[in-house]
């Protein structure tokens, strides 16, 4: 989480990598946060555009990553959104709607047919691959 004022300084500084608006909140990907968990961890960024995943991935291109498309099925996500009951169900359908697959990565899990922790295990799988 940043303050406006953070973000705005990150812009000025030229460190936004990725910037989308969504939801009515404000969503940025920065070069030196990026930087620091690639240091001390193994980071797992949240992306929901092709163009996104590309500026991450040039904006670091030293570093390896694990593309990891993360999706389900249309009426899958409605259901879902309906059971949180958050007001925007419209909102994120028309996000999924413009959602392109993303068609390159170098795993992809249906959350409607693969349990989160089967999940986490395929992942886990493939960091050792790459390692």
């Amino acid at each position: 989480m940043a303050s406006a004022e953070q973000v705005e300084r990150l812009r000025a500084e030229g460190s936004v990598v990725w910037e989308n608006h969504r939801y009515g909140a404000v969503y940025v990907t920065d070069r030196p946060t990026l930087r620091a968990d690639l240091i001390n961890h193994i980071p797992v960024v949240h992306l929901g555009q092709v163009e996104a995943v590309q500026a991450v991935k040039s904006a670091l291109p030293e570093a390896r990553w694990l593309t990891v498309y993360v999706w389900c099925p249309r009426a899958v996500a409605h259901e879902r959104s309906q059971t949180r009951a958050t007001g925007d169900t419209a909102a994120r359908l028309q996000a999924w709607d413009q959602t392109q697959p993303l068609q390159h990565a170098d795993l992809t899990i249906d959350t409607s047919a693969v349990a989160p922790e089967e999940a986490v295990s395929q992942v886990h799988e493939r960091l050792r691959d790459v390692s």
